[in-house]
């Protein structure tokens, strides 16, 4: 049984990878998970597979759940049913990695050594961990998704709103003459 290490790249400008090994017989379901807890990405979103070529170009797709059929009218493989061996064409092979296709975080995958898998050692696993990956939510538009500056700000313009509305001559004396809106209880008879 044949082990890989892959490098895995994530394309951003942190430029933080993790090279994971995986065997052979393990599938691309397996793999997805590994990269997913070696960045510290915690979501559920749709994710694919894609082998690819020398200039990292995407070829046959392997994505995480059926979503139809593929460009070639055949439905795709699907991670949980298929081997990492099962696409491995040479000793660098290649994957392309999508994951959360809204704010589509993108990962190079290539392999650089085989081995024989240690007995007592459980796969995948992360073998090396270089720099700082983003935050899963770091792509996500800040009115979605507000960060601790824009909290602050939106708390400052709601106190700001807050304090005009007091500003506005509806003190005391006026809340004594009439409602919380500043009415009596009637309207002056001209208003009929």
């Amino acid at each position: 049984m044949s082990l890989y290490r892959f490098r895995v790249m994530i394309d951003d400008a942190s430029e933080a990878f993790r090279d994971i090994e995986i065997r052979r017989d393990q599938t691309f379901l397996d793999f997805h998970h590994a990269i997913k807890a070696a960045f510290g990405f915690k979501g559920e979103e749709m994710a694919s597979f894609y082998v690819s070529d020398e200039e990292w170009g995407k070829g046959a797709e392997i994505p995480l759940a059926d979503m139809g059929f593929g460009e070639d009218g055949h439905a795709p493989a699907l991670m949980a049913d298929t081997q990492i061996g099962d696409h491995i064409r040479g000793k660098s092979q290649r994957y392309v990695y999508a994951y959360d296709f809204l704010n589509m975080w993108m990962f190079l995958c290539e392999c650089i050594h085989t081995g024989k898998p240690a007995k007592e050692q459980t796969y995948p696993t992360v073998v090396l961990s270089v720099g700082t990956p983003p935050s899963e939510h770091s792509r996500m538009d800040p009115i979605l998704l507000p960060g601790e500056e824009e909290e602050d700000n939106l708390r400052e313009e709601a106190e700001e709103i807050y304090d005009a509305d007091e500003d506005m001559g509806f003190g005391e004396e006026d809340a004594e003459e009439g409602d919380e809106f500043g009415q009596g209880d009637e309207f002056p008879e001209e208003h009929y």
